[in-house]
């Protein structure tokens, strides 16, 4: 009689409790049978391994890939360095009148005009605004532009899938961002499921963009509608369903072409302040070299220290992919390609030059990348031994229980406040990697990734903090 491996588990702990670890018993679970699974538990300081189950197979990690794209950019670009948005003009200027045209030129900083740094579109426009007037511009006889060239080829990872690519958290990198890529849709829902919801409002104003909305209203009081659209194409279709009966819920998407929203939104504001050009438009092929042509200005982004605080504290996909598209530049390689040609060789060092792993973009966004518990492990005792990357990003991860992604992982039990971790979530992907600090006070760095599995997100999230409070309180 063929008796399941978790049967076997079961029966076995029942009459030798104290010889199996707490890994065992969360892979032994019923629930998880046909799941797959890689944990890891090691100290930090002996580098002593303590438990693990299956730390060698290859998995998706899902957004705990930020930590390779975050170490990788701190190594290669320290927490000092800072993108650069240059404001310049081609032609010549005469008696307050531009012969040319006003041209953005962006680095692919990735938090220009965010939200999340106390400088969003409005006081991004206004800046520019006042360079042009400080310059003595009255009238501009060419276009605003707004140059994304920086960025070689494609601007989405070739793996990302269709249903993320039209949604916020799935845009693409482009030379040339702002305002987090994303725009705003606004939607009442009738009370009757099943019907059409309306379209109140795009915003900020995206030029071109054309809206066809099959979302309808829902008993399900949660988002689940979902944006397609190929990035630089204007159309984008909305599926999907909405809370009902809401005078307004607000879905967000991602710009198709945010070179020619920057130059849009300049225009405007220059019209507005009376400053008149014959129209503005995007260019995403020929670069324009600043310093070829006549500054009017620049806007420096925060330090990349400040970046990867925030990029893990909150696990934002569209930074990770502006600091890989960076290591390529670095390089001399602006793309995706080369920004992964170069987060590789970073990699291969630290994990050996024979190491295998997978990886197609800088957030973990893709499904498709694959990479093991033990060299998730590995990676952290390689951060925690230097300082830059111990005091700009480990130290920086959510504190469990009560910031960030982790907010509710340990909350209300004694892993609150005792672990720095990041998280990783998609459909069927949950994944955890950080550092616990102990009852005993040590450390221990820790790694673990549920693949496929048939529970919800909450019930995995509790068996993974049964593992961890057993380690908290045994070691």
């Amino acid at each position: 009689m063929n008796i399941p491996r978790s049967l076997v588990f079961i029966l076995l702990m029942l009459f030798t409790n104290a010889t199996f670890s707490q890994i065992e018993r969360l892979v032994a679970d019923n629930a998880l049978r046909g799941s797959s699974i890689s944990g890891i538990l090691v100290d930090v300081i002996t580098e002593e391994e303590l438990e693990s189950f299956q730390k060698d197979v290859l998995l998706c990690p899902a957004s705990l890939w930020k930590l390779a794209t975050a170490s990788g950019a701190l190594e290669a670009l320290r927490e000092d360095f800072r993108f650069s948005t240059s404001l310049v003009y081609s032609g010549e200027l005469r008696e307050g009148v531009l012969y040319g045209d006003l041209i953005i030129v962006g680095s692919g900083d990735p938090t220009l005009g965010s939200n999340h740094f106390g400088s969003d579109l409005d006081e991004v426009m206004d800046s520019f605004l006042s360079m042009v007037k400080e310059a003595g511009i009255d009238s501009i006889t060419g276009y605003i532009v707004g140059n994304g060239a920086h960025l070689k080829g494609p601007t989405i990872p070739g793996s990302r899938a269709w249903e993320d690519m039209g949604n916020y958290y799935g845009s693409g990198i482009h030379g040339l961002n702002i305002n987090d890529n994303t725009y705003f849709v606004s939607f009442s829902t009738p009370n009757e499921p099943g019907s059409e919801a309306k379209v109140l409002k795009v915003f900020p104003e995206v030029p071109g963009l054309r809206i066809q909305s099959e979302v309808k209203s829902s008993k399900i009081q949660s988002d689940q509608a979902y944006i397609f659209g190929s990035p630089l194409e204007s159309k984008r279709i909305i599926r999907g369903t909405l809370p009902l009966g809401r005078d307004r819920f607000v879905i967000k998407g991602s710009i198709p072409d945010p070179a020619l929203f920057a130059a849009f939104h300049l225009h405007e504001a220059l019209l507005e302040s009376g400053i008149q050009s014959i129209g503005y438009k995007s260019e995403i092929n020929q670069f324009r070299e600043p310093i070829t042509l006549q500054t009017v200005g620049s806007i420096q982004s925060i330090t990349l220290g400040e970046m990867v605080a925030y990029l893990n504290l909150k696990s934002d996909n569209l930074i990770a992919e502006g600091l890989l598209l960076q290591l390529g530049a670095k390089k001399g390689d602006a793309s995706i390609e080369g920004g992964k040609e170069a987060l590789e060789d970073y990699l291969k060092e630290v994990w050996g030059e024979n190491s295998n792993f997978y990886f197609y973009d800088g957030s973990g966004l893709s499904r498709f990348t694959a990479v093991s518990a033990g060299q998730i492990a590995q990676l952290l005792l390689k951060l925690r031994s230097k300082d830059l990357t111990k005091t700009y990003l480990l130290d920086k991860l959510p504190l469990a229980g009560k910031e960030g992604t982790a907010r509710w992982f340990g909350y209300n039990n004694n892993l609150a406040g005792n672990i720095r971790l990041k998280s990783g979530s998609m459909k069927n992907v949950k994944a955890f990697a950080g550092i616990l600090n102990t009852y005993s006070g040590r450390e221990l760095a820790f790694a673990i990734m549920i693949n496929n599995y048939d529970l919800t997100g909450a019930e995995i999230r509790k068996r993974i903090e049964d593992w961890l409070l057993s380690a908290y309180a045994k070691y």
